[in-house]
């Protein structure tokens, strides 16, 4: 059906949400500024004419009969456009449908495998929705991703940054792919209201996806407990026309505008325009954030081409900014957390970071077997910031050295390749060829500044009367870091017996290079640098019936090389990228309407160590320290009824250190990584009043050590978050009007949410969160 729409609403609608996104005008002190229009043009959209189809003729007929079937076409009701189809080489323009309950996908993008149902898919991935993130009301992707007991935050709430740990292992917020291309979401966070969808992939991925870049490009976590793609929001065969406007506690008001059309005859064109400004008091004490961003999605989707492009801006001010603790080396007891909501940081601090991000991808069918894919990604990441990451000491005392400076992060990443099935005699062959490559440079420099020694800081005390300390003129760090990583990956799923059984082998030969320019610290350049490693997988899917998965699979996950510096005896060593190593299998029931799953892993990372060696006179750096984490995790989505859904899980993970240096720590727990951890969220659409729905989220995260030793820990925390939303007919247009509220954390609970490598943070307090969505 095409679907005629008013000029002036639709110049109305996209006008608001460029303006009110775009127009940010982000003043930090003198340092930053951003400017936009303050009024755009209007912009026309008509939807095209249907366009007639013509009479093809069969066989030879006279002119009478031919008369008599030109009438009878004229007499025929318009067709509707019949979108062009997908195949099952393709991925572009057929996302995995909604599962029950709207809440997961029934599937989900796999790299190099391309997209696979969860029946099908010999690995734990959860692809949450668009419909999630709106009724939840997701403010960044971390509001997203708390949904999952694999994944926790550990960047500090109301800090501007969405780092986690995945299955007890570091995720680096710059390594987020955005539509399969690594490192191209935005750098420190992600605004959700453009995404379709969160793809959460636990477990390392390097043949699925190659090596992530990791934060400065230098040193890489590697995406080895897991990774995440967001996939962009692109034009729906419906027509959407939406402005939602939002609060969260205290005065933080704003608005989302949400504007889509296909056109053309198979609606092979798509325009699509995503935008969000919000602005005023966040829950914390002394707080303002003031956030944007415009996201433009326009595709192509042809009979045997299909294109997706996406461009989008966002911009962030945080003052002040929220900093993860660091634990002083002689402080003996983790301090009490403040009451919750309080500021520790000083009323001068600022974080600024803005965003220009685009990806464009590309597919054609070269028959009916094989498609040929391409991609390219641009990022370019900027951010401005004052702030001291303060060092905890005994009784909540604090100390720290004010930053100020500024960093750039730019980034390309492509790829390109081949997709193609064949038989031979009873075996399906799904063949997948692909070639990967992201170049990263990060840019830093940093000036210090001195707190005065007379004035007290502490954890309980609001600082707001330390004054602006002198920033001296002596650079604290000054540097350029290169990173390149390219890849070639090859891999094959064999199945059998409808594929009830299907076996993936594959493996990538991956080249990872570094170098470093250090004008603060020449001694710690180095030239450019590279090395190669093959890393292979292996999967496999069996179906005893056709609602039960039974699958397992060996995968690995790489680490940026090393080279080593300083006093060892094989100083200038590049080692190759570190592999970690899982192994995992567990059990799929899809029961119709709800799906669980069940699987059990094992993962070993390893790290360098040093070494002494008798008769050699300096110690020696080796590849051989390993942190081991196991485990075993529940998974439950869909509805149990068409009333009730559920989502959520179970996850027991058991993070031990082993080989570590001079054997000091061995069999100790590893730093940030609770033993068990458990989320259940629960919708229930209520029998006594038609149209509202009940929701409700249980999170609970375990104890945590804070240091290698094992003498500083965090105590176990639960949060509780409960909402409701309404549905009701629009009384002027006759289209539905949803409004939604809930609470976050609902018993303002004071907790340390997160430890990772010396550092903790604060949980975030009670946040209050309401939206209404207007459809046109």
């Amino acid at each position: 059906m095409i679907c005629r729409v008013k000029d002036r609403d639709v110049g109305f609608t996209i006008s608001l949400g460029l303006v009110s996104s775009l127009a940010l005008t982000l003043n930090v002190w003198g340092v930053q500024q951003a400017f936009a229009q303050t009024k755009l043009p209007d912009v026309t959209v008509d939807a095209p004419k249907p366009k007639a189809r013509q009479t093809v003729q069969r066989t030879q007929a006279t002119s009478t009969r031919n008369a008599q079937r030109r009438v009878a076409t004229r007499n025929l009701p318009p067709r509707a456009p019949v979108p062009y189809v997908t195949p099952s080489t393709g991925t572009i323009g057929a996302p995995p449908s909604p599962y029950a309950g709207g809440q997961v996908a029934s599937g989900g993008g796999l790299g190099l495998l391309g997209n696979r149902g969860v029946m099908d898919t010999p690995f734990n991935q959860t692809s949450f929705t668009s419909q999630l993130i709106q009724n939840q009301q997701a403010r960044t992707i971390r509001d997203v991703l708390i949904n999952d007991p694999s994944v926790r935050t550990i960047q500090a709430a109301g800090g501007g940054a969405d780092s986690l740990f995945i299955r007890g292992f570091y995720y680096d917020s710059g390594d987020y792919a955005l539509n399969g291309l690594a490192g191209i979401a935005p750098y420190y966070s992600t605004g959700a209201n453009f995404i379709e969808r969160v793809e959460l992939l636990k477990g390392p991925a390097a043949l699925l996806n190659g090596m992530t870049v990791g934060g400065t490009g230098a040193s890489s976590g590697g995406a080895v407990g897991g990774s995440v793609n967001l996939v962009t929001k692109h034009a729906p065969e419906t027509d959407i026309t939406q402005l939602t406007t939002t609060y969260a506690s205290r005065t933080q008001f704003g608005e989302q505008v949400d504007v889509s059309r296909r056109y053309g005859e198979h609606k092979e064109w798509g325009v699509r325009l995503n935008s969000k400004y919000s602005n005023g008091n966040t829950p914390w004490d002394r707080q303002t954030d003031e956030f944007g961003n415009a996201h433009l999605a326009v595709d192509y989707h042809g009979e045997n081409v299909r294109i997706d492009a996406d461009i989008g801006y966002q911009a962030d001010k945080l003052n002040p900014p929220l900093r993860f603790f660091s634990v002083g080396a002689t402080t003996t007891s983790i301090a009490a957390p403040p009451s919750s909501g309080t500021n520790f940081q000083m009323p001068w601090a600022y974080y600024a970071p803005t965003d220009f991000f685009s990806t464009i991808k590309g597919e054609v069918d070269l028959n009916e077997h094989i498609t040929a894919y391409a991609g390219f990604g641009y990022h370019d990441s900027n951010i401005n910031y004052r702030y001291t990451s303060p060092i905890l000491g005994n009784n909540g005392s604090l100390t720290g050295t004010p930053l100020t400076g500024s960093e750039t992060y730019k980034t390309y990443a492509g790829e390109a390749g081949l997709r193609l099935t064949a038989d031979t005699g009873p075996v399906n062959h799904a063949i997948n060829v692909g070639y990967s490559v992201t170049d990263r440079t990060y840019t830093q420099r940093v000036v210090t500044g001195t707190l005065s020694a007379s004035t007290p800081w502490n954890l309980y005390r609001d600082p707001s009367n330390i004054a602006l300390p002198g920033f001296s003129s002596t650079l604290a760090a000054n540097q350029i870091v290169g990173a390149n990583l390219w890849s070639v990956g090859v891999s094959d799923t064999m199945s059998i017996l409808d594929k009830r059984i299907q076996l993936t082998v594959g493996a990538r030969r991956q080249t990872a290079g570094t170098e470093i320019t250090n004008y603060f610290a020449p001694a710690s350049s180095r030239p450019f640098a590279d090395t190669s490693v093959w890393t292979p997988a292996y999967a496999l899917v069996i179906k005893p019936v056709q609602q039960v998965s039974l699958y397992a699979n060996y995968i690995e996950g790489l680490q940026t090389p090393a080279v080593v510096t300083g006093n060892f005896s094989n100083v200038g060593t590049v080692f190759p990228p570190g592999q970690t190593k899982q192994v995992e299998a567990g059990i799929k029931v899809d029961f119709g309407r709800i799906t669980t799953t069940l699987s059990a892993f094992d993962i070993s990372r390893p790290s360098i160590i040093s070494v002494s060696t008798a008769g050699v006179a300096l110690p020696t750096q080796v590849l051989n320290g390993l942190q081991r984490n196991t485990g075993a995790e529940f998974n439950v989505f869909g509805e149990v009824t068409p009333t009730l859904r559920l989502l959520g899980g179970v996850a027991y993970t058991h993070g031990v250190q082993e080989k570590t240096q001079g054997g000091t720590t061995d069999g100790k727990r590893a730093i940030g990584v609770p033993e068990l951890t458990a989320n259940i969220g629960a919708e229930w659409d209520t029998p006594f009043v038609r149209d509202l729905t009940l929701t409700g989220r249980f999170v609970y995260t375990g104890a945590q050590y804070v240091n290698a030793s094992n003498t500083l820990s965090l105590p176990d925390w639960t949060r509780v978050d409960l909402g409701a939303r309404y549905t009701f007919t629009s009384p002027w247009n006759g289209k539905p009007i949803v409004v939604r509220a809930s609470v976050e954390n609902v018993f303002n609970k004071a907790y340390w949410a997160s430890a990772y490598s010396g550092v903790i943070t604060l949980g975030a307090p009670r946040t209050y969160l309401v939206s209404t969505t207007f459809n046109f």
